[in-house]
């Protein structure tokens, strides 16, 4: 036909869509400024994914994820994956039920669950202040501490007062019966005594008293310990 072009004269015009299907309607796929493809729900069971940045994977199961560098963005419900490499930032309320985590560094772990750890290469550290104790004409205990976990533990004990104050170690199997570990030490009036627990069970307490009777004076007690 005169004057009827067939084809069009701009091929900037000539760019099309590419559409899916969801099932029962055909829809768009989406991609990013960098005309990245941006796949939600997506299982991905085999292969390495390299350089992940910034993303936010919402769905789906990552499985074998291979010296990945994942910087940024949001890991959901990542299930019986094993991360050998690469360098997790900032897990926050996440549930790792299963897989394998190697050498992670400097993580931050704010919530979720670890199931089967292996090793912890930092000790926890744990400390427990009672200042300002008054001292009485019998022994008296302070809290019991659990120590079935931790791997040296102490008190440390500053006599604040005018007068001489004794102290002992108590530990017991059920917190119950308690047996004197370390006997009646005297801390003389300003100054420190510590006492380090010789034999391990569940339970461990320090008990307290004036040094004489009718002649109280004042204590700190620190108990501190580290983690196996």
């Amino acid at each position: 036909m005169p004057n009827y072009s067939v084809f069009q004269a701009n091929p900037e015009e000539l760019k099309a869509l590419i559409f899916g299907s969801d099932g029962t309607t055909a829809r768009p796929l989406a991609v990013n400024a960098s005309a990245e493809l941006l796949v939600g729900g997506a299982t991905v069971t085999g292969g390495t994914l390299d350089a992940v940045s910034a993303a936010t994977i919402a769905g789906g199961t990552l499985d074998a994820v291979s010296a990945a560098t994942i910087a940024g963005g949001t890991l959901d419900a990542v299930s019986a994956a094993t991360i050998a490499g690469g360098t997790l930032d900032a897990v926050s309320a996440a549930t790792i039920a299963g897989g394998t985590l190697d050498a992670v560094s400097a993580a931050t772990i704010a919530g979720g669950t670890l199931d089967s750890v292996t090793s912890i290469s930092q000790r926890s550290f744990l400390e427990i202040a009672n200042t300002d104790v008054a001292t009485g004409d019998t022994l008296t205990a302070l809290p019991a501490v659990t120590t079935a976990v931790l791997g040296h533990y102490s008190y440390f004990i500053y006599n604040a007062g005018a007068n001489d104050a004794v102290a002992q170690v108590e530990i017991s199997a059920d917190g119950t019966h308690w047996y004197t570990d370390i006997p009646s030490t005297t801390v003389a009036s300003g100054s420190v005594a510590v006492l380090v627990p010789t034999r391990f069970l569940k339970y461990t307490r320090l008990a307290y008293a004036s040094a004489v009777v009718g002649a109280a004076t004042t204590i700190d007690v620190y108990f501190n310990a580290q983690g196996t």
